[in-house]
């Protein structure tokens, strides 16, 4: 089967590009690892019929002028981060303050339900045969005509052909996962192996509660702390008067994640911790939910493994280099040179195409 181009990676680049490529007029398969869409979107719920809760970002901010564009057009609702209230700090000796006045999120917004509703809304809109989930690309060969991709699905191996295959995921993850025939020259490895990715050392913790009791006690879920296992925390609440289902959610700290992490021993620390901070009324969480990116082979690599002490300056990447120019593009976060690493970076990335 061959096709104008081939994208590897269902995240919200990858979805863009398919939508950007489809608009054109172009024939497009959209092949994802994962048994789902949207990369490092995750929202889960809790129970079945439960509200969902996200894993991975979730916030957009007013000057994200894509992804409120695209927001808009799906006809998603946004709400406020719940910002009312006070911010909890941990010193690194343990001694707690509820008293400053201080949002840290003030500004920012997400999507009601969950910002894989965003996701979710673009692979639905995708004709029937686009997304094809399950498909892990293995290998890229360049043929006569453009490139040939194989791979493995539940059902066995698989081959498509293109003109061209769009690489909406992480450069380093890329170049780890996949087989290039003929070999990249050395320089075009180490350029996509030196990109960080971004979350790609970070775990997050939602705790889910049955009242938003911090918000009671005239504080904002908002907390830093200096001892962990959380050192970012805030309100994680589904819709804005949390009655879905009121929540917290916490960064781990990077000495706590990671893919030796003793994640019943995380839990159960961070749920001490929540206690210690904002009062021991809140009780025990009815669910804890736990997403630790550095474990997820299709989020992180090897090179990973040391935490990211700021955030990236990325830049744009390319094949430079026959058979490759031009047959091989980039369009993940990582590679925006404005943006990258966010979501706006994502649609950055893929409006390049």
């Amino acid at each position: 089967m061959r096709f104008d181009s081939v994208v590897i990676g269902a995240g919200l680049s990858g979805l863009a590009v398919a939508r950007v490529l489809l608009a054109r007029g172009e024939s497009v398969a959209l092949l994802e690892a994962r048994d789902r869409a949207g990369g490092r979107i995750l929202s889960r719920p809790v129970s079945a019929a439960g509200p969902r809760y996200d894993l991975g970002p979730a916030w957009i901010w007013p000057h994200n002028t894509r992804m409120l564009t695209l927001v808009s057009e799906l006809g998603l609702p946004l709400m406020r981060q719940h910002s009312a209230g006070n911010l909890v700090f941990q010193d690194q000796n343990g001694a707690i303050r509820r008293d400053l006045d201080f949002a840290t999120m003030g500004e920012a917004l997400r999507v009601e339900g969950g910002l894989a509703r965003v996701t979710d809304s673009l692979a639905r809109a995708l004709p029937e045969g686009v997304l094809r989930l399950g498909h892990a690309v293995k290998e890229v060969e360049a043929s006569d005509t453009g490139v040939r991709l194989t791979g493995v699905r539940r059902e066995g191996p698989f081959t498509v052909e293109a003109d061209r295959v769009i690489l909406a995921l992480p450069p380093r993850l890329a170049a780890s996962t996949l087989g290039f025939l003929p070999a990249l020259p050395e320089a075009q490895v180490q350029s996509m192996t030196s990109v960080p990715t971004w979350m790609a050392g970070h775990a997050k913790l939602v705790a889910v509660f049955e009242r938003a009791f911090w918000r009671e006690a005239g504080l904002s879920g908002d907390a830093i702390s200096h001892i962990g296992p959380l050192f970012e925390i805030h309100d994680a609440s589904p819709d804005p008067d949390a009655s879905g289902g009121a929540a917290l959610f916490g960064f781990v700290a990077p000495d706590r994640a990671g893919r030796d992490c003793d994640e019943a021993r995380l839990v159960e620390d961070a749920t001490r911790q929540l206690s210690a901070l904002f009062g021991p009324i809140l009780g025990a969480p009815t669910q804890v939910l736990l997403e630790n990116w550095a474990k997820d082979p299709f989020t992180a690599t090897k090179l990973d493994r040391p935490d990211l002490s700021g955030h990236p300056r990325y830049r744009r990447l390319s094949f430079a280099e026959a058979p490759w120019s031009g047959r091989v593009l980039f369009a993940g976060t990582e590679t925006a040179p404005e943006n990258g690493g966010f979501l706006e970076g994502a649609l950055e990335a893929a409006g390049s195409i």
